[in-house]
């Protein structure tokens, strides 16, 4: 779309539906048929005088470049899900169930779990309360019911008898 514009007005008309569709300078430049560093005078003189219909084209232009990147968040989710039958956050969770297994095993074998989770590093008892593998009070800490089922019957077992 070449069309040669030479008034200012044009030019800025142009420039702010370019701005507000999120193009770059270089793309306003190309589709006006002027030169690059005339859109970019421009963008900057408006900027200088504080033209509002300027802030509103950035803001527009924003939002549309966040709702393209929610709407491929969106599908990439969905493939996701389609693929492994769990959405990202619950494999994130199973995940760290599954790393920190082995201290869950401990806690849940010992008699007393708070007593058994206050004995861990604090930097692992930050991450666990984080990921809501476990949870309570400080003084009432226990493995979470969303972790006891990942984690195999046989380990619950353990803990019942």
């Amino acid at each position: 779309m070449i069309c040669d514009v030479t008034s200012a007005e044009e030019r800025r008309l142009l420039i702010l539906k370019g701005i507000g569709e999120g193009r770059s300078s270089l793309e306003i430049a190309a589709g006006m048929g002027v030169d690059r560093y005339l859109v970019m005078r421009d963008i900057r003189s408006m900027h200088y005088n504080g033209d509002p219909a300027l802030k509103q084209a950035h803001l527009d232009g924003n939002k549309r470049v966040v709702a393209s990147k929610v709407s491929l968040g969106n599908v990439s989710e969905a493939r996701f899900h389609s693929m492994m039958g769990m959405t990202v956050q619950e494999k994130n969770f199973e995940n760290m169930v599954t790393f920190y297994r082995p201290e869950l095993v401990k806690i849940l074998q010992s008699g007393d779990e708070c007593t058994a989770i206050m004995d861990l590093a604090k930097s692992i008892q930050k991450i666990l309360v984080h990921n809501e593998i476990i949870g309570g009070r400080k003084s009432r800490r226990q493995i979470s019911l969303k972790a006891r089922g990942f984690l195999p019957k046989t380990e619950l077992r353990m803990d019942q008898d």
